[in-house]
């Protein structure tokens, strides 16, 4: 008992149920109810071309807040100019791994806390599972799977792998399980070998690079008008040339070929 009589009591209850609910904290927003070191949070398989996502499978115990879903796609359209490796932070206290093979990247967002190397032997592990997929949809043999991919028109064209994606992550979730002690061990990957870079300086180039491609794209339009107008007055020049002897010279031909036809 806090001593309270009982009016006191209830005036305090009657306080705390229509005190305002606590405005969320950062953490709130992709926390949830997880362990400390749970699994990839978003995992995600695009074409490094365009960024287009072929799958993409978040872990429900986890609420992702929608900015940090939204940084994920703005890098993966960016990747053109990117390392086939590399982790990318940036994004509080998570980080994104990725890895591109093919013309596709496989690509999650951790906690920092998580195994590096071990995050990569998850990505390995999904590569592996889709090489399985794409052989299922356009078939084995001297199948080119890259020209497939790249043909494809609409998002999420794979989105029933998503359930493999979680049986996998599922394998992952406790970093220190017997099963995840063993895949850490048959993965050679050396975590100081992979590439590290920077969200914001990620952004701030991929928008450089993206004005730099308008200019040449205005150059390259520029010099297909001059081309025109070029090949244009070329052809004026010509006729202004050679227009009156040709047609003098057309007209002594038919001429003599009327006379012929008429002898």
């Amino acid at each position: 008992s806090l001593g309270l009589p009982p009016g006191g009591r209830a005036q305090a209850s009657a306080r705390a149920a229509q005190a305002p609910p606590r405005a969320p904290r950062p953490a709130d927003f992709r926390r949830g109810s997880r362990t400390e070191d749970a699994m990839a949070h978003v995992t995600f398989i695009a074409r490094v071309l365009d960024g287009l996502i072929l799958v993409e499978t978040a872990d429900h115990s986890s609420q992702i807040h929608p900015q940090q879903k939204q940084q994920a796609k703005q890098l993966l359209r960016r990747l053109m100019n990117m390392p086939a490796r590399c982790t990318v932070e940036g994004a509080g206290d998570l980080v994104f791994h990725y890895t591109m093979v093919d013309g596709v990247c496989y690509m999650a967002l951790f906690d920092k806390s998580y195994p590096k190397n071990l995050a990569f032997a998850f990505l390995e592990d999904i590569y592996r599972l889709f090489q399985e997929e794409l052989k299922r949809e356009f078939g084995t043999g001297s199948v080119d799977y890259r020209s497939h991919i790249e043909t494809i028109e609409k998002p999420y064209y794979f989105i029933k792998f998503d359930r493999q994606i979680t049986k996998k992550k599922a394998e992952y979730r406790d970093p220190k399980s017997s099963k995840a002690l063993a895949r850490l061990n048959e993965n050679l990957t050396e975590a100081s070998t992979i590439m590290r870079a920077n969200l914001d300086e990620i952004f701030k180039r991929g928008e450089s690079l993206e004005s730099v491609g308008r200019k040449a794209n205005d150059l390259r339009d520029e010099s297909k008008k001059f081309r025109s107008m070029t090949g244009q007055l070329s052809f004026a020049t010509m006729v202004q040339k050679y227009g009156v002897p040709v047609v003098i010279g057309l007209v002594v031909v038919l001429v003599v070929c009327f006379k012929f036809w008429k002898s």
